[in-house]
């Protein structure tokens, strides 16, 4: 289905009217609050694009995330996992993550297919068409709420959230602010997308609806096998047991991060201009304990049980006793 983008201008004059602060980590950077969450300006353009020019279909796949939480994973997870059910039993396979990173094989559908000059043409996707974003389930236009595309959120304990976004913003912008102030920020909600607390808490309540997934970066973790297969018949590819193994080992941390085009060999970089190896730090369970400090992670976890109480969200996303 081809979108015309040509010619087409949105009004965002609104703009100027919405609330906004500064971003320390991102170098004092503007955000604006925009449906309860904050977003960098030209995210609130793209946002409007999309409502105005995407069609969404049913087979269309959109991968979902607060920035950090396991974003690169689940990309090379599906795109391996469409890439084994495309072919026979009695052929052999291509490897897409040999050559490329996952941030190349599937966009973000804000900035990279929609908005100002997006980098890649939404009309040359094969089907199925598949997307990322880290809109908010509140932003999503409702075209693609109705349109019955399946959405997989994946997320990720709070701490080692803001962990992973620390290193690799300060990397992004060269910010030079103190943890502690980048934390507090984090815990206000005053970063992109955010507040983390209600984006997460957003997607499960959507759980339940039968093309949404909900996945944990920690469950991923503890047993890749189960959970690939999982998202395998979310996406209704059927893979054996030895394809499941398979997968796990392409889209493995160990493996992907020795890649050329991931370890900065080949020195390319994604279309913010961050290079591909930026997306393969540590890749660990457990990390916000190892540079936070107890109370700040009480802090933040306390912040959770306290949005999360009673929906379940608060067992399945802060075990104590994990690394």
């Amino acid at each position: 289905m081809e979108t015309d983008l040509q010619g087409f201008h949105e009004d965002t004059s609104f703009l100027s009217t919405l609330p906004k602060t500064k971003w320390k980590l991102g170098g004092d950077m503007t955000i604006l609050q925009w449906k309860g969450f904050w977003f960098m300006p030209e995210v609130v353009k793209s946002v409007i694009s999309i409502e105005n020019q995407f069609n969404p279909i049913p087979s269309d796949i959109l991968l979902v995330s607060f920035p950090k939480t396991g974003t690169t994973w689940l990309k090379a997870l599906t795109a391996t996992i469409l890439d084994h059910s495309s072919y026979p039993k009695s052929h052999s396979r291509t490897d897409p993550l040999q050559t490329r990173n996952p941030h190349e094989l599937i966009p973000f559908l804000e900035l990279e297919t929609f908005g100002e000059n997006p980098p890649r043409d939404i009309n040359q996707f094969p089907s199925p068409r598949v997307f990322s974003t880290h809109f908010p389930y509140s932003a999503l236009p409702e075209s693609i709420k109705n349109s019955g595309c399946r959405i997989i959120y994946i997320s990720r304990n709070p701490a080692d959230a803001f962990v992973s976004g620390w290193h690799f913003y300060k990397m992004m912008f060269g910010s030079k602010i103190p943890l502690e102030e980048a934390f507090d920020d984090f815990c206000k909600g005053t970063v992109p997308r955010g507040p983390f607390v209600d984006h997460v808490l957003e997607y499960w309540l959507q759980r339940e609806k039968k093309n949404v997934l909900f996945v944990t970066y920690e469950e991923l973790t503890e047993d890749p096998n189960v959970h690939v297969r999982r998202i395998a018949e979310f996406l209704g590819c059927s893979l054996s047991g030895d394809e499941v193994e398979q997968v796990v080992w392409k889209c493995s941390y160990a493996r992907l991060s020795k890649l050329g085009v991931n370890n900065g060999e080949e020195e390319r970089v994604n279309f913010s201009g961050m290079k591909l190896s930026s997306f393969f730090r540590r890749g660990v369970v457990g990390d916000g304990k190892k540079l936070l400090s107890p109370e700040m992670v009480e802090r933040i976890e306390t912040l959770a049980k306290h949005k999360w109480e009673g929906s379940g969200l608060e067992l399945k996303m802060l075990v104590a006793d994990r690394p």
